[in-house]
């Protein structure tokens, strides 16, 4: 397998007519989106997740396109790191109707534990109880019903781990800023804030198998109520 270079320079040209093809299939998604909408049973949880889960997805892609066509690739990638964990909730709630459950009252646990921060903080404060700390005690029992497993226990469970090490790490290591000293960028001092069309071209077939990922794991189960295999890293890391 060929290695790629992560830190490649891309002109507009090559950016663009990779581009080209990614607006296709983002065009065809949103497209097919709608049919999916039409045929999902409404009082379904895992429908519905799939559906929220695949629309955030295809925004999320519809921007990543955008920065992308202006040079932004690092940017964007940040927004690639979003759709593959999109695709992780998408598989882990077909795993079982008890984790399309857990998933969808973690909003309600992730605002606790927001609060329970600002509470402990003195940035707010528990009004109208008769005995605050009671409050406080409720909150941390219902933080703890509403927990969700880690990425990487997600992905293991999912049969995604190959993806998750190869791809989700590194566009991590790029989201938070520890991989800012490596490449010909900082070792030729070549620094400088303007869109540079880098990090684009060699992300082309991560960034259109996740969005297709999300899509036909969507589709199978909706239509068919199976669950797509997980793909194959080596197939995908052939550019």
């Amino acid at each position: 397998m060929k290695q790629n270079n992560l830190f490649k320079d891309s002109s507009k040209e090559e950016v663009f007519m990779k581009l080209e093809q990614l607006e296709k299939l983002f065009k065809d998604v949103r497209h097919n989106y709608d049919y999916l909408v039409s045929i999902r049973k409404p009082k379904n949880l895992q429908h519905q997740i799939l559906l929220l889960s695949l629309s955030r997805a295809i925004k999320y892609f519809g921007a990543y396109l955008l920065l992308a066509k202006n040079g932004y690739g690092e940017p964007g990638i940040n927004l690639l790191r979003s759709i593959f964990e999109a695709s992780l909730w998408m598989r882990w709630i077909l795993i079982s109707n008890a984790n399309a459950k857990r998933y969808y009252n973690s909003s309600k646990g992730e605002a606790i534990r927001i609060a329970q921060k600002n509470i402990g903080r003195g940035l707010a404060k528990i009004k109208n109880a008769p005995d605050p700390e009671i409050m406080k005690k409720m909150l941390e029992d219902e933080a703890r019903k509403n927990t969700l497993p880690k990425w990487e226990d997600m992905a293991k469970e999912t049969g995604m781990m190959d993806l998750y090490v190869l791809v989700y790490k590194m566009m991590s290591a790029m989201s938070h800023g520890t991989f800012l000293f490596l490449g010909e960028r900082f070792m030729d001092q070549r620094i400088s804030p303007d869109p540079d069309f880098k990090n684009i071209e060699p992300y082309y077939e991560i960034a259109n198998n996740l969005l297709r990922d999300c899509y036909i794991v969507a589709e199978m189960w909706i239509k068919d109520e199976k669950i797509r295999e997980s793909p194959n890293v080596k197939e995908l890391l052939k550019m």
